[in-house]
């Protein structure tokens, strides 16, 4: 039984982390390309298309690293919880 509970503690917190980063994923993206636009319109106004795409990339590349680390903290977190309730 025990083990059971082990188990579906552990696939729960997959779930949770891998939620949150796709979620995180989905923000960050949306952020990176709001700051992106700002950047390119009003403090870089002579970027072409491949300087915008080289800000777009180097942003994107913070935000999905900072996903996971949201996933794998939720993640742990979520099977923490669900081993105390035990």
């Amino acid at each position: 039984m025990e083990s059971q509970n082990k188990t579906t503690n552990i696939v729960q917190s997959v779930i949770s982390g891998i939620g949150v980063a796709v979620l995180y994923l989905l923000l960050g993206t949306l952020l990176d390309y709001g700051l992106t636009q700002i950047l390119s319109q009003y403090f870089i106004p002579d970027c072409s298309e491949d300087c915008y795409f080289r800000y777009f990339n180097a942003i994107f590349i913070v935000v999905a690293l900072l996903s996971v680390a949201g996933g794998i903290r939720a993640g742990v977190r979520a099977y923490q919880r669900s081993s105390e309730k035990q």
